[in-house]
């Protein structure tokens, strides 16, 4: 015959103190919100000629090859819109209407970066409202979790388990 044994005491959850909880979610949002800053900005703008005339040359592709940009790409094509972004460049076009340009004449497939204007706008709009869908889910997901509380045991859970502890000669039930 086996000793009843005694339930260890439990131990005590920890809870954490208001104030880090309080604190947690708003810093969670501004750094949030400064990435997200970040990520639609973009870096600065190209300081010289020659940097602005590269940058536009990687984000135009290059009409004969596959999967490279002007900026890549050793073609005759790409050489000759390189020296065309050159010129319009030292004419004072501005980037967009260099853009646009090349958009005319080889069309919109070109432009290795969509439009931020009209349907092309959800490109850029798209993961951020998942993101930030995402995100919510999880903190609504995460509060259930927090409150629920566990679930309980009825009279009914209690006699079951009696009945199981006292089949299997574990003693009896508290």
């Amino acid at each position: 015959m086996t000793a009843p044994t005694t339930p260890a005491a439990p131990t005590p959850r920890r809870r954490s103190r208001p104030g880090l909880r309080t604190v947690g979610w708003p810093l969670l949002a501004i750094v949030l919100g400064v990435a997200l800053l970040i990520g639609v900005t973009g870096t600065r703008p190209p300081r010289t000629a020659e940097d602005r005339a590269r940058a536009l040359a990687e984000s135009v592709a290059c009409p004969v090859c596959d999967g490279q940009s002007v900026a890549e790409s050793d073609s005759e094509a790409a050489k000759g819109i390189r020296s065309q972004i050159s010129s319009r460049i030292s004419e004072g076009a501005t980037d967009a209407e260099i853009r646009d340009e090349l958009a005319a004449a080889y069309g919109e497939h070109i432009l290795l970066t969509p439009g931020r204007t009209g349907v092309a706008s959800l490109v850029w709009t798209l993961p951020v409202v998942a993101l930030v869908a995402a995100l919510a889910g999880l903190a609504l997901t995460f509060r259930r979790w927090r409150r629920g509380g566990g679930a309980h045991a009825t009279d009914a859970d209690r006699e079951l388990v009696a009945a199981a502890r006292g089949a299997d000669g574990h003693g009896d039930a508290p």
